[in-house]
């Protein structure tokens, strides 16, 4: 087990830079995931601090020694790959084990070590399978596996689940944070999928063009983002955005949506007389008699919950380049949603009236797109 420190990293393809002026500290034993958009960096990042890409510039240390130079095979970490990579011709016990016959490792210890991976995995039934046996699940888990047996001071895991079918997805993505926890290695996790970021990391890293643009707990990033980019990105539906002028009301910073004030938080005095972006999670926004009065323009009903669609009122609409407002989902600029969890039926049409909890509402500067307050 072991910390890990990026300092001042970059990564250029010629006139390209892929990485800049990446800082980042892992703690000893903690799960830190890199996620954002294809593009980002975020594999390049792993790659770099596996061995298997060079550096531009900068340092990485795994457990304070300096492993920038170093060739993979003398980093003491072990990867686990989207591909898993298994040899079809060996069964399960000599595909975990390999890596250590290949070290000269005997045959005794190795299948110590292969039993207690085995075990740890709930593979111990299969130990004498071929791959072609297993399901996609159990063959992640035989990749896994043969990481472990390394026992290394780190993790390393690029896209492990992505080719699991969803079900699977959620199954396996449980059994990796608990076995995690339990073995307490240092674990780099690199995903697209927000989702996983959210439910499975001690330490989330966001990333966009190669740089970090902020780095926290699921419930910081969730609740406190730094930038459009972190808010837009991070949720499922992401973050709904809509601009507005800030004025002076009875009671406080005021804006308008659908021809009706909205209270804006107290912090918004400083910005009085500008337009800004404001952003509420789908979740906040709530159905109230009393709010600014809308019309619904789909209902998609998933069970539990509803998300209600509708359209931002023209003079509310904010266009921003896609690569700020990042997200998985493609969502147009003029649409709105909410998530609802109750038992009133909604229809394509209906008018609704809106609340947005003033406690709720984040406030981004339009032309840094930096959270204000």
């Amino acid at each position: 087990m072991a910390t890990v420190q990026f300092d001042h990293i970059q990564k250029s393809y010629g006139a390209v830079e892929a990485i800049s002026d990446f800082n980042l500290h892992i703690e000893d034993g903690e799960f830190c995931v890199f996620v954002g958009p294809s593009g980002c960096g975020k594999s390049t990042a792993l790659k770099m601090l596996a061995g298997l890409e060079a550096t531009s510039g900068g340092t990485i240390q795994i457990g304070g020694r300096d492993v920038t130079e170093l060739g993979p095979g003398k980093r003491d970490i072990a990867m686990v790959f989207q591909n898993y990579a298994l040899y079809p011709h060996m069964s399960v016990r000599k595909n975990i084990g390999f890596g250590l016959k290949m070290a000269g490792m005997d045959a005794q210890n190795i299948n110590a070590r292969v039993e207690e991976a085995a075990r740890v995995l709930e593979l111990t039934p299969y130990l004498d399978r071929k791959p072609r046996a297993l399901s996609g699940g159990q063959r992640q888990r035989v990749a896994l596996g043969r990481a472990i047996v390394r026992e290394p001071k780190a993790f390393l895991m690029d896209e492990p689940l992505s080719n699991l079918d969803a079900k699977l997805r959620v199954q396996t993505r449980s059994e990796i944070v608990k076995l995690q926890k339990r073995l307490g290695v240092t674990t780099i996790y690199v995903t697209h999928d927000q989702t996983e970021a959210l439910t499975m990391a001690d330490k989330i890293v966001v990333m966009r063009g190669g740089v970090i643009q902020q780095v926290g707990s699921a419930e910081e990033l969730f609740h406190q983002p730094r930038n459009i980019f972190v808010a837009g990105f991070i949720g499922s539906p992401g973050m709904n955005f809509f601009r507005g002028p800030v004025a002076d009301g009875a009671r406080g910073p005021v804006t308008r949506f659908g021809g009706q004030e909205i209270a804006l938080p107290e912090h918004c005095r400083s910005v009085v007389g500008r337009d800004m972006v404001f952003g509420i999670r789908p979740e906040h926004i709530r159905v109230s008699e009393h709010g600014a009065t809308i019309g619904l323009s789909l209902v998609e009903n998933l069970g539990t919950e509803k998300i209600l669609h509708f359209h931002t009122p023209g003079e509310n609409i904010l266009e921003l380049d896609r690569t700020v407002m990042a997200n998985d989902e493609e969502r147009d600029a003029q649409t709105m949603l909410i998530r609802v969890i109750d038992d009133r039926r909604y229809h394509d049409g209906d008018s609704l009236g809106l609340a947005f909890p003033v406690d709720k509402i984040h406030v981004f500067d339009p032309d840094t797109h930096e959270v204000v307050g």
